[in-house]
């Protein structure tokens, strides 16, 4: 399960890469709050979150292999929801790269 997150946020990388220089400097990414401004962040944000990932999932792994010393459902029901996690983020990031990659 922890070489899918890091494929995830390796797959991100390499897309943010790629379209760097098509992105405009602010994005949509706070889709729930109210329209304009405030829903928008600076393209850095996009290049926090790749490091900011890579570190959650450590932490998250370092934890379960903590809590699941000998209790292998713990370890596995932590990491899937680290894996679930990170799955949602990069939908959300995935899609926001599909709007201006078009």
């Amino acid at each position: 399960m922890l070489i899918a997150g890091w494929v995830v946020i390796l797959l991100m990388g390499i897309m943010l890469a790629w379209l760097w220089k098509s992105l405009p400097p602010q994005l949509p990414w706070f889709y729930s709050l109210p329209g304009g401004e405030q829903q928008l962040v600076n393209k850095m944000v996009l290049v926090g979150i790749l490091p900011g990932t890579m570190v959650i999932l450590g932490i998250t792994r370092a934890l379960a292999g903590w809590a699941g010393k000998g209790d292998a459902p713990v370890e596995t029901t932590l990491m899937a929801g680290s894996l679930l996690a990170v799955g949602i983020l990069a939908a959300g990031f995935f899609r926001v790269m599909q709007i201006f990659a078009l």
